[in-house]
């Protein structure tokens, strides 16, 4: 009988140890206490902290085919996938939201040799052109990347740890001073509403806070919108907008307040924010001339605050779920800084890809596709797993203390029986 009361104070001590952290997952997986990065950093990005990540290969494939039309004049410009984490040459201050390498790339059909193009916001294309091709003649593009997007928050940041701005720095010539098209800093409106949602003694990521949760409050969700640059001021007067208008908006309002704050555009695999990719998963995104597009191209925020970093914000998905200084493991980033434009057709796009720069006299189809493959994961257990394993926890535990209660009935009708003779 000892023995068996001694066993049942270990399970009830050694209950609580085994199911509390998973309960902790189901309760609140955005409160889990996640590794952070020092709080200062050499390279100017710190306090961020990467909770799941998911790697990814990506194959693109691009094939235009020449149909009608004489003497014919394409010229391409290919958004590379960003290569963007604290140690990039070329995202300075970017937190690790996204880790590209480039594995493989071709381009056939070019009458000159192709060139990257790096751009002022140091965004990297593939530039190419084809003339005087014959009908039933192609020009390709063929790319594949091994890709690995972190999940990735900025918490709890102190007001002490906040540096200070320099406007001098190019960031703020880039990001903050002007006010351009899309982007209507200086319009009394707008600038008026800035100051009145926030105090001037917040700090910058206080301020942000406020203005994102104005944005998703004063704008309404419209999905019906053209795939094409509304901007800021429309957002704000007819109060509504796709992902595109909110992070405009949010941008602009930003700016107002002396916050470098930029839009970044991409693809997306997932509307649903709480998927779970696992290896093995697949999935195919097209465009093309003969059918609809499935590609789910989306736009973000991005803001700088010194010694912090680029911080990413989503204001569209914010509507649903907590995305204020936070971004996932699904959205591939092929553009930062401005809205995509292509100059010759006088056009402007929200999403880079397929981009044919021009095209002169000349009839074509074309066929793009955006393959992804999930080869690694490294993500918080499903609530789903977790509930089977606090299952079978409890039927261990269960069957255990029936076992047990069994053996200590047949001891003491053993020694009673013994008693009686």
């Amino acid at each position: 009988m000892r023995s068996l009361k001694f066993t049942f104070i270990l399970i009830v001590i050694l209950f609580p140890l085994i199911v509390l952290p998973f309960s902790m997952v189901i309760a609140a997986p955005n409160q889990l206490k996640f590794t952070a990065i020092a709080i200062k950093s050499s390279i100017g990005v710190s306090n961020y902290e990467i909770p799941q990540s998911v790697t990814y290969s990506v194959e693109i494939n691009f094939t235009l085919t020449h149909s009608a039309g004489i003497n014919p004049d394409y010229w391409f410009k290919f958004s590379r996938l960003n290569d963007r984490h604290p140690n990039s040459s070329l995202t300075q201050y970017s937190g690790p939201y996204q880790e590209s390498e480039l594995q493989y790339s071709s381009i056939t059909g070019s009458d000159t040799t192709p060139f990257i193009y790096r751009d002022r916001f140091n965004n990297t294309y593939d530039v190419f052109n084809a003339s005087n091709l014959l009908p039933s003649e192609t020009i390709t593009l063929n790319q594949k990347y091994r890709v690995k997007l972190n999940e990735v928050f900025f918490n709890n940041i102190d007001s002490s740890e906040i540096g200070v701005y320099d406007t001098s720095d190019e960031i703020f010539a880039l990001y903050c001073n002007n006010s351009e098209t899309y982007y209507e800093k200086n319009d009394f409106n707008i600038n008026a509403t800035s100051y009145s949602i926030v105090n001037p003694s917040d700090n910058p990521v206080v301020k942000a806070q406020k203005i994102c949760d104005w944005v998703v409050d004063h704008l309404e969700y419209n999905g019906s919108l053209p795939d094409q640059e509304k901007g800021a001021k429309w957002a704000y007067e007819n109060q509504m907008g796709d992902c595109s208008e909110y992070s405009s908006l949010m941008i602009t309002l930003l700016r107002c307040q002396g916050i470098p704050a930029r839009k970044v555009t991409g693809f997306v695999i997932s509307n649903v924010a709480s998927t779970k990719p696992y290896i093995g998963q697949e999935w195919n995104f097209y465009s093309s001339s003969s059918k609809p597009s499935n590609i789910l191209g989306h736009a973000w925020v991005e803001y700088y605050v010194p010694n912090i970093g680029w911080i990413a914000c989503d204001p569209t998905w914010d509507e649903q779920t907590n995305y204020f200084n936070h971004i996932d493991y699904m959205r591939f980033n092929f553009n930062v800084g401005a809205w995509f434009s292509i100059p010759q057709l006088n056009d402007t796009s929200e999403f880079p890809h397929p981009c044919i720069v021009s095209y002169v006299t000349s009839v074509f189809d074309y066929e793009y596709s955006f393959k992804v493959s999930v080869i690694g994961v490294n993500l918080i257990a499903p609530e789903i797993i977790v509930l089977i394993i606090i299952g079978v926890i409890l039927a261990v535990l269960a069957i255990g203390i029936t076992i047990l209660i069994r053996r200590s009935r047949k001891k003491r009708f053993k020694e009673t029986s013994y008693s009686n003779y």
